[in-house]
C-alpha cells in the first residue's frame, strides 16, 4: 500500500537511533546514569503531544501533513544536538527531536488502522515494510563504513537522512497528503448500529463538543483496554534492557563492535512472526499471543544474564521474533478493538506514549543506576520481573481482559 516507502524510512530512523543513540551520547562523555537520564527524557518528552493532537488528526485525517511536520522538526533539531555537547543543549535537543520520533509511530499506525478497515489484522503484514527498512540500515552499517560510532556528527547526520527522506516520500506519493476521512468500523457506529453506516446516512457522528478536554477520559475506552494498557507497559519495561541498552552491553560489558549486525539479527527474526502474525491473531486471539510474548520477554532477559557472550547475545536477539514480532501486532489489534472507531488515533498513542514511553522513561532511569551500582547481568535479571508481574495481572483478571466489545464513548 502507499503508506510501504514512508514505513520503510520511518524505520529505518528507528534503525539509527536505536542502535546508535547511547553510543552517540557515549561519545559525547555521558556514563550510564547520565546515558539513562538522558534517554528517559527522550522518552518522557515525546508522551504527552502525540496523545493531545491524535483526536484532532484523527478527526482531520490529515495523517500526511503531520508526518511531514514531525519530520521537518526532527531534521532542524539534529545540528544543535552535536554542535553544543552540554547537559541542557543535548536534553532539550533530544526531547524535540523525540516528540517528532514517537509522533511519527502512531500516526502512521492510524492511517494503516483506517485504510485497511475491517481487515485490521492483516497489520503486521504491511508494518513488517518498517521492520524491513530497520533490518536494511543496520546491516548496511555493519558491513560498511558509512557510519563512524566514534563520532557524534556521523550518527546525527544518519539520523536524519532517512528523516528527511520521510518527509519527502509523503509529500510526493499520490495519496498521502489527501485528508483521510475517518468511518465507524462495523459494529461500532457512533449511535450502536451494528452496521457500518458510512453513506447510508443513518448514522450522524458524534458532536466535537460532546467530547472531554482530555481524551483518554473518554468513555469510548474499555476496562479490558486499560488492563491491556498496563500489560503493555509492563511487557515494553521488561524489554528496557534489550532495547535501550543493548548497544552499550555489546561494547562495553563484552568490548564486541557487532551491535549493529545484532540488531539487524532481531529486526530479521522478527520479520516472518510479524507478517504471518494476522494468521496467528485469527486463530489464537490477541490475549494468548500477548501472554506468550510477556513469557518471552522475561526469558529473554535471563539468556542474556546467563549467557554473557556472543552466542548468547545472538539467542537473546532472536527472541525478538516474538518480544517484538508477535507482541506488537497483537497490542495493536488489541487496541483498535477495544476503542470506539473515532478514537483509534487516540488509543494508538496512548498504547505508544503510555505503555512504551512511559515504561522507556522509567526503564532508562531505573536500568542506568542498576547498570552502575550492580553490572549488565543484574540489570537484565532485574527487569525480568516485570513481564512476571504482567502475567500475574492476566490471569488474575482474565474475565474482563478477554472482553472484546470496544466501549461506547458519548
Amino acid at each position: 500500500m502507499s503508506m510501504g516507502i514512508p514505513l520503510f524510512l520511518i524505520f529505518a530512523t528507528y534503525g539509527v537511533v536505536n542502535t546508535y543513540l547511547p553510543i552517540l551520547l557515549h561519545d559525547l562523555g555521558y556514563g550510564p546514569t547520565m546515558i539513562g537520564v538522558l534517554q528517559g527524557l527522550f522518552e518522557g518528552a515525546g508522551l504527552l503531544f502525540p496523545v493531545f493532537i491524535s483526536s484532532k488528526v484523527d478527526r482531520k485525517g490529515n495523517y500526511g501533513l503531520v508526518l511531514i511536520l514531525l519530520a521537518v522538526m526532527m531534521v532542524l533539531v539534529l545540528p544543535p544536538l552535536v554542535a553544543f555537547p552540554s547537559f541542557g543543549v543535548t536534553a532539550a535537543a533530544l526531547m524535540v527531536f523525540a516528540v517528532g520520533f514517537k509522533g511519527t509511530v502512531p500516526v502512521a499506525d492510524a492511517f494503516v488502522s483506517r485504510s485497511l478497515g475491517p481487515k485490521a489484522t492483516n497489520y503486521g503484514k504491511v508494518r513488517v515494510l518498517g521492520t524491513v527498512g530497520f533490518v536494511c540500515i543496520t546491516v548496511l552499517f555493519q558491513f560498511t563504513r558509512l557510519i563512524d560510532p566514534d563520532s557524534p556528527k556521523s550518527i546525527a547526520l544518519w539520523m536524519g537522512i532517512p528523516t528527511a527522506l520521510l518527509a519527502v516520500s509523503v509529500a510526493f506519493i499520490p495519496g498521502l497528503l489527501r485528508p483521510r476521512q475517518t468511518a465507524p468500523r462495523a459494529g461500532n457506529a457512533a449511535n450502536g448500529a451494528g452496521n457500518d453506516s458510512q453513506g447510508a446516512g443513518s448514522a450522524s457522528p458524534t458532536p466535537v463538543t460532546a467530547r472531554p478536554r482530555l481524551p483518554f477520559l473518554d468513555r469510548g475506552f474499555s476496562p479490558s483496554f486499560w488492563i491491556g494498557i498496563s500489560l503493555f507497559f509492563l511487557g515494553f519495561l521488561g524489554l528496557t534492557p534489550s532495547q535501550r541498552f543493548f548497544s552499550l552491553y555489546v561494547q562495553e560489558y563484552l568490548g564486541l563492535n557487532s551491535y549493529a549486525g545484532l540488531w539487524a539479527l532481531s529486526a530479521a527474526a522478527e520479520v516472518p512472526f510479524m507478517f504471518l502474525s494476522g494468521r496467528f491473531i485469527r486463530r489464537f486471539g490477541t490475549v494468548p499471543i500477548i501472554l506468550a510474548s510477556l513469557v518471552a520477554i522475561g526469558a529473554r532477559n535471563l539468556v542474556y544474564a546467563a549467557f554473557p557472550s556472543f552466542g548468547g547475545a545472538v539467542a537473546g536477539q532472536l527472541f525478538h521474533s516474538v518480544c517484538f514480532g508477535l507482541f506488537h501486532p497483537a497490542a495493536v489489534v488489541f487496541v483498535t478493538e477495544r476503542v470506539s472507531s473515532r478514537l483509534t488515533a487516540v488509543g494508538l498513542t496512548l498504547y505508544t506514549s503510555v505503555s512504551v514511553g512511559i515504561a522507556s522513561v522509567l526503564g532508562n532511569v531505573l536500568g542506568g543506576l542498576v547498570i552502575d551500582l550492580l553490572g549488565y547481568r543484574a540489570l537484565f535479571v532485574t527487569f525480568t520481573a516485570f513481564p512476571l508481574i504482567g502475567i500475574a495481572i492476566a490471569f488474575a483478571l482474565g474475565r474482563v481482559l478477554v472482553d472484546a466489545r470496544p466501549a461506547r464513548g458519548v
